[in-house]
């Protein structure tokens, strides 16, 4: 199965020692070069400079010292809660899935360790995936949520969801339809302030497309109540206006946490993925 890779980036440097794609802090074997040192600070002949040692005024041996690429961390928090299971140009949950199988595949690719945390009105414990290296992470998690029927209302989870993560500064995807209250909003993004979140907001056209007239029934996909309306053209234009309302809320919401929200409508595409990280 070919699964759609997309490339991602951070803007600090990382000061793990273990190789991967990402710019460090770390000295090693890379091809940024960051100066001169000493044989006995740099006990490498291999990076021996006989130029710069000639030129140096005290006669030392002088190694060249390069940085090296390193890996980050990366995670990807995900909503669960019963508002992700609806359906309309398709299944909130299957895009879902979609994106975590390509951001497991992603992350090993680049040499990075990929955790996985769901929630809904409490954290999943049994969909929780700590820091790993396998190939195959992602794809057994996108399995796993293709199956999966959302019941539990609520996305209160995220709140815990820090404490799973690593010490080290990550990558965090932050994954949900956002359908909650911006002051919950707020208190998650606090708990994640010191990492690099990326918010990736999952909404359908469907939820947004009202039809020109007649009776509809509307569904709470996270309450389960249902109601019947009539479908005036002053209410379709209230609705259109809610739904651009919220999402200019949840952009300022997420901008003021230093975070640039990425909108995906129906489907998955990786290559929107990458645009978002190099455009």
């Amino acid at each position: 199965m070919t699964v759609a890779e997309f490339h991602y980036r951070v803007p600090w440097r990382t000061r793990s020692s273990h190789p991967g794609h990402h710019r460090s802090g770390s000295a090693g074997g890379g091809f940024e070069f960051r100066g001169h040192a000493t044989l006995l600070g740099a006990p490498d002949p291999r990076r021996f400079d006989i130029q710069a040692s000639l030129r140096d005024p005290f006669g030392q041996i002088l190694m060249r010292v390069y940085t090296q690429r390193s890996a980050i961390p990366v995670y990807l928090i995900a909503d669960v809660s019963a508002s992700m299971g609806f359906t309309g140009r398709s299944r909130k949950l299957d895009v879902l899935a979609d994106f975590t199988l390509s951001l497991g595949y992603s992350a090993y690719r680049s040499g990075d360790p990929f955790g996985f945390i769901a929630c809904d009105n409490r954290l999943r414990a049994d969909l929780v995936q700590p820091l790993t290296r396998a190939k195959a992470a992602g794809q057994a998690l996108s399995t796993r949520l293709r199956v999966l029927v959302p019941a539990a209302s609520g996305s209160r989870g995220m709140l815990e969801a820090p404490a799973y993560l690593s010490q080290s500064r990550s990558l965090v995807f932050l994954c949900s339809d956002f359908h909650f209250s911006l002051d919950l909003l707020s208190r998650i993004l606090a708990g994640l302030a010191r990492h690099t979140v990326v918010p990736v907001v999952l909404w359908d056209s469907v939820e947004i497309e009202v039809p020109a007239s007649g009776i509809a029934v509307m569904r709470d996909a996270e309450m389960g109540r249902r109601r019947s309306v009539l479908l005036r053209a002053t209410l379709r234009e209230r609705m259109h206006r809610a739904f651009a309302e919220r999402r200019q809320q949840l952009e300022a919401c997420f901008l003021a946490c230093g975070a640039r929200p990425l909108f995906l409508s129906d489907r998955f595409d990786a290559a929107e993925l990458t645009r978002y990280f190099y455009a």
